[in-house]
């Protein structure tokens, strides 16, 4: 499925800046994306080991059956597992230790149960192609299979249902509504029950129809 084209950001330098949340200054954040990469060549295939790594290396906090809420990229890291926004705030900061432009994106998914979940993923501008990509680092399992690709981006959730929808900009830092969350919510499960909650201007919204999607945020 060919999703929605990425809005591209008038300037890559947000995306490169380091933050409470996005911290890629730390030294633990800037040895492993420097030692995890030190045979690749190139951009873009650091930005695939990375990517790699954080899907495959860190456990979704609700497959691993973790209830503590993992929320910048050093927590993630030291706990080694985070949610799918975790998860991406670790990718974004390793990728921006390396000088890699990358920010935030952010899906409505509907459960099969018929609740509804926001799900986090991310971007990368690869100064080589000239192009922003979308990247899901969430973790694959049975009926999810996320990967890295140049061409036909290869998320968790594909959109399918009405109601839900994929934004197309991206975002140099979370969300307030999706950090304002975190601080109200003890835990995974609560956290989770309320994100689908959460609201963006129609504007950045795209909806579309199709394919069946399986959800767990």
């Amino acid at each position: 499925m060919h999703l929605p084209p990425l809005i591209p950001p008038a300037s890559i330098t947000p995306y490169l800046s380091c933050s409470g949340v996005i911290n890629c200054t730390n030294a633990e954040i800037r040895t492993l994306a420097r030692t995890i990469t030190t045979s690749e060549i190139d951009d873009i295939e650091r930005t695939r080991t990375l990517y790699t790594w954080v899907r495959d290396s860190i456990a979704h906090s609700v497959d691993a059956g973790q209830s503590d809420l993992m929320w910048n990229a050093t927590d993630v890291l030291t706990a080694g597992h985070g949610l799918c926004f975790g998860k991406s705030h670790l990718f974004v900061a390793l990728c921006r230790a390396l000088g890699i432009p990358a920010g935030l994106c952010y899906q409505r998914v509907r459960c099969e149960d018929g609740s509804w979940v926001l799900h986090g993923l991310t971007a990368v501008y690869l100064e080589q192609l000239d192009k922003w990509i979308r990247l899901d680092p969430r973790g694959n399992k049975p009926g999810v299979s996320a990967d890295f690709s140049l061409d036909m981006e290869k998320i968790a959730y594909e959109p399918s249902y009405d109601g839900e929808w994929l934004d197309q900009h991206v975002y140099p830092e979370p969300w307030q509504d999706i950090t304002h969350l975190i601080d109200l919510s003890p835990g995974v499960p609560e956290f989770i029950e309320n994100s689908g909650n959460i609201r963006i201007p129609p504007v950045n919204q795209v909806r579309v129809q199709g394919i069946k999607s399986i959800c767990s945020t």
